[in-house]
């Protein structure tokens, strides 16, 4: 049986009973008799250990055990010293996560209580993935890593992540699952570090992106959390939250894990996040009005067809979502331009390029496919690589209008030149065109939004001979 299930059951067992332990216990009272020992951390005060591989760990050191606290508790809690909270945070966060078996872990979120589970997780990534959008190159910070099954998913996407969190054996076991898979692209420059989520060990502007999945309520203090989550975060960077709904600490369940294994449940208040998160420097929140995969398919597969049903069902899809699952993102600073992934900072070197038109078609039939020849001059600073990687980078020559990109021969230094043949299927209809030939770095920028010339002409589409039937 697993943690989960023995949680559901007892935490069944007192509902049907009634027990008025269910109540918030105030963090200062006494365990009961029955109740075990406080768990002792014996890992020490702020020890450091290498491996061979180079990945350092902080051992952190915790003194006083936490209860479910009320709202007046929470909010005299918020305002405590940071010492307090750091030896607070390591009691509770080594208990819990130090519990769950190994083979649980290495298989999460794919080997639990049940097929639906894993897929609300799946969704949950996917959403959160969509939502940071991550670029060629980035470097994404996992928050409160827990078990890196996120870690894990997002080096298969080809993204270099840092892990982080309270818990070393929780490291280690991330490290172990990463080091199970050849397959994984990143896997050997993935990091993993134990470090408090109130303090954590990075240089100022070290992260394109950071993504939290269900941890931000258990860190002591929001405000603490999110002026580290911003400070590490490089101008235009985002995070992107995926918490429990509103009224995820007032549930039974949530209640027992506070007074049996000393979790912090804290309550997820939007306004509230948004408030410290302001404060912490964040330029703007916006909310995700999602709820889990189930909840769609349970509601939506029977639904009726006509608009005005669905329309009802998405407004209540937007009321309620707030309350089951709170998704936000943190932006730190402006959004680059539409066309433009990556902030003007990313981009080292001139992008510049010399386009000329060697071998044009004038005129062509609705349907027919054209090639036109290109001789292109990399009059820029920087090397246009052939190859990239999997979100892009690579460079390309593009066609606008017809929507159509050929792959570089090779690699292409400053100084040098190539030529193109270009073939563009016959997806227009009659009529003229103006045409613009441009070079883009694939998933990053055209080289035409860096102040390079486009070359540019016009193309007749006459309408087909070919009667029609």
């Amino acid at each position: 049986m697993t943690l989960l299930e023995r949680l559901r059951r007892a935490a069944g067992r007192l509902l049907r009973s009634g027990d008025p332990d269910i109540q918030p216990r105030r963090s200062n009272a006494a365990p009961a008799a029955s109740q075990p020992p406080p768990h002792e951390n014996e890992r020490g005060t702020r020890t450091r250990e290498h491996d061979a591989r180079g990945f350092g760990f902080v051992g952190l050191a915790g003194e006083e055990s936490i209860g479910a606290m009320s709202a007046g508790e929470l909010s005299a809690w918020e305002n405590r010293g940071i010492p307090s909270i750091d030896r607070v945070s390591d009691e509770f966060e080594s208990r819990a996560d130090e519990k769950q078996d190994v083979t649980t872990s290495l298989n999460f979120p794919l080997h639990w209580t049940t097929a639906r589970e894993s897929w609300d997780y799946l969704f949950e990534f996917s959403v959160a993935c969509e939502l940071l959008g991550p670029r060629p190159d980035d470097r994404v910070l996992d928050f409160a890593a827990g078990t890196c099954w996120a870690t894990e998913l997002l080096s298969r996407l080809g993204v270099r992540t840092v892990s982080v969190d309270l818990s070393l054996e929780m490291m280690r076991r991330g490290r172990q699952r990463l080091a199970a898979d050849s397959r994984l692209t990143f896997r050997d420059d993935a990091a993993f570090v134990v470090a408090r989520g109130q303090a954590l060990p990075f240089a100022d502007g070290s992260f394109d992106g950071v993504l939290c999945l269900n941890a931000l309520h258990h860190q002591p203090s929001y405000a603490v959390a999110l002026r580290e989550i911003r400070r590490v975060l490089k101008p235009g960077g985002r995070a992107v939250f995926s918490e429990p709904g509103t009224a995820h600490a007032a549930q039974p369940l949530s209640a027992f894990r506070m007074r049996e294994e000393s979790v912090l449940e804290k309550p997820v208040s939007l306004p509230a996040i948004r408030r410290v998160a302001m404060d912490a420097g964040f330029t703007r929140m916006r909310v995700i009005p999602l709820r889990s995969a189930s909840a769609y398919v349970f509601e939506y597969a029977a639904a009726p067809a006509d608009a005005a049903t669905l329309r009802q069902m998405w407004d209540e899809t937007v009321r309620l979502s707030p309350g089951e699952h709170a998704r936000f993102v943190l932006d730190n600073g402006d959004d680059p331009p539409a066309d433009t992934l990556l902030p003007p900072h990313r981009l080292t070197g001139r992008l510049q390029a010399r386009i000329v038109l060697e071998q044009v078609s004038a005129t062509v039939t609705a349907g027919q496919s054209f090639t036109d020849r290109l001789r292109i001059t990399n009059t820029g600073s920087v090397t246009w690589k052939a190859r990239g990687r999997r979100f892009g980078g690579q460079v390309t020559c593009g066609l606008k209008v017809c929507d159509a990109h050929d792959e570089l021969p090779r690699d292409v230094a400053p100084g040098e030149e190539i030529e193109i043949d270009m073939t563009v299927a016959g997806a227009l209809s009659p009529g003229r065109y103006g045409l613009r030939y441009d070079v883009v770095v694939e998933g990053v920028t055209w080289f035409e939004f860096q102040g390079s010339p486009c070359a540019r002409r016009s193309l007749d589409v006459t309408a087909s001979d070919v009667p029609r039937a």
